[in-house]
C-alpha cells in the first residue's frame, strides 16, 4: 500500500504517518502543533480520507466516495470542529465551511469572539459512543482546540481516556502550551515545520491561477501559506509599490510627494492596511541590511527587487537598522491602539529621514 502519493507534505510528517500506517501502530489521539499556515488542517483531512479510503493500492486516493465526501465535509464518520460564536447563523456557518471545502489550506474567516462550546463536545461524546456509522474508521477534527472552554475541555478529557475502537482525534493548535496539561499530555504531538519555497508554490499552483513571482509573497508571510492565499486576494503589491514610493519621497526630501501619499491612507480606513504597509517598511530595511552583511538576491525577502534594494543599502550603507526597527515597531504598536495612521507615517518619515544617515554619490537608490 502506497501512502500520500502526490500530497505536498514535509518530509517529517510523511515519514512519521507512513510508517505509523504501515506499522498499524496509529495514536488514538494527535496533537498537531505548529505555526499558522503550515497545512495542519490540511493534513488532518488527508489523514481523515487515508483512514477511510476504498482504493486498495494508493491511499488517499481523492476519487473514491468517501474521499469526495471527506473533502467535501458530507461524510458520516469525520467531524471538523472548529471554534465560533454563538452569534453566527447557519447559513455563515455553512459558507465558513465551503470556503475551507474549495481550499483546505485556506484560513478560517470567523468573525466575533472564538469558543468551542460544551455543547459541541457534549455532542461529540453523544456520537462517539455509537462508532463508525459506515464501519471504517471515525475521525474527529478540533482545530483551535485553544479555544475550548473550560467546562468543554473537561468533558472532552474523558473521551480522550476511554475512546472507542477506530476512533481517532486530532486536535490542531499553533502552541503547544496553549492546550492544558490534561489533554496534551494524553495526546502525541506533532510538530510541523514550514514548507519551502516550492512546496508553498505547488500549494498555491493547485488553488490559483498565479501569474506573478509569488516568492517575495512567501517570504513576507513568514512561509505562512494562510497568509500567501489572502495577500494573493489582497492589495498587497500596490502596498508595495506604496512603499517604494514613500522612500523615493523621503530620500529626495520631496515633502510634496510624501503628504500625498500619505494622505492616501485616510481613504482606506483600515488599521490592518497600516500595519501591512509599516510590515512591508520593515522588510525592505532588513534585506537592505543584509545586503550589506553580504546576502545574495535569493536570499532577500524582496528577492524580485534586489537591484534598487542594492543600490538603496549601498547609497545608506550607515543606516541605523536598530533604531530603524525599533521606529517602526513604535508606529505599529501606536496604530494598534488606534492612534491617527496619517499621523502615524508623518512622524515615521521625520524619525526615518535622521535615520538613513548620509548618503553615498551612487545612482537613486530607488
Amino acid at each position: 500500500m502506497e501512502y500520500f502519493q502526490g500530497i505536498i507534505l514535509q518530509d517529517r510528517i510523511r515519514d512519521f504517518f507512513t510508517r505509523s500506517l504501515q506499522n498499524d501502530r496509529l495514536a488514538h489521539a494527535y496533537l498537531f502543533y505548529g505555526g499558522e499556515g503550515r497545512g495542519k488542517e490540511a493534513f488532518a483531512l488527508t489523514l481523515a480520507k487515508t483512514l477511510n479510503c476504498q482504493n486498495e493500492t494508493v491511499r488517499p486516493c481523492n476519487e473514491c466516495a468517501n474521499c469526495q465526501r471527506i473533502t467535501h465535509f458530507n461524510h458520516p464518520d469525520v467531524r471538523f470542529i472548529f471554534p465560533a460564536s454563538k452569534a453566527l447563523k447557519a447559513e455563515q456557518l455553512h459558507s465558513i465551511v465551503q470556503a475551507k471545502v474549495k481550499n483546505p489550506y485556506a484560513p478560517l474567516s470567523i468573525p466575533g469572539s472564538k469558543n468551542i462550546s460544551i455543547d459541541a463536545i457534549r455532542e461529540l461524546k453523544e456520537e462517539a459512543r455509537f462508532g463508525s456509522v459506515e464501519g471504517g474508521y471515525r475521525v474527529i477534527i478540533i482545530t483551535g482546540a485553544e479555544y475550548m472552554s473550560r467546562e468543554a475541555a473537561n468533558s472532552f478529557l474523558k473521551l480522550l481516556e476511554e475512546p472507542p475502537e477506530r476512533f481517532l482525534m486530532i486536535l490542531i493548535t499553533e502552541t503547544l502550551h496553549s492546550i492544558i496539561d490534561t489533554i496534551r499530555s494524553r495526546c502525541q504531538p506533532v510538530y510541523f515545520p514550514e514548507f519551502s519555497d516550492e512546496q508553498i508554490e505547488q500549494i498555491v499552483a493547485q488553488y490559483e491561477p498565479v501569474d506573478q513571482d509569488i516568492r517575495p509573497l512567501i517570504r513576507m508571510s513568514g512561509y505562512n501559506v494562510k497568509k500567501v492565499f489572502n495577500m494573493l486576494h489582497a492589495s498587497y503589491m500596490e502596498q508595495r509599490e506604496w512603499v517604494l514610493k514613500f522612500l523615493r519621497s523621503l530620500i529626495v526630501e520631496n515633502y510634496f510627494n510624501l503628504n500625498q501619499l500619505i494622505e492616501t491612507i485616510r481613504g482606506k480606513n483600515s488599521q490592518e492596511y497600516a500595519l501591512e504597509l509599516l510590515s512591508i517598511l520593515n522588510s525592505w530595511f532588513e534585506d537592505a541590511f543584509h545586503i550589506l552583511n553580504g546576502a545574495s538576491a535569493e536570499q532577500l525577502i524582496n528577492l524580485d527587487k534586489s537591484e534598487p534594494l542594492m543600490s538603496f543599502a549601498h547609497s545608506f550603507p550607515e543606516f541605523r537598522m536598530n533604531e530603524i526597527n525599533q521606529a517602526i515597531e513604535n508606529a505599529a504598536n501606536a496604530i494598534e491602539r488606534n492612534a491617527h495612521p496619517v499621523l502615524t507615517f508623518f512622524n515615521l518619515a521625520i524619525e526615518l529621514h535622521g535615520l538613513l544617515g548620509p548618503r553615498r554619490k551612487l545612482k537613486e537608490a530607488t
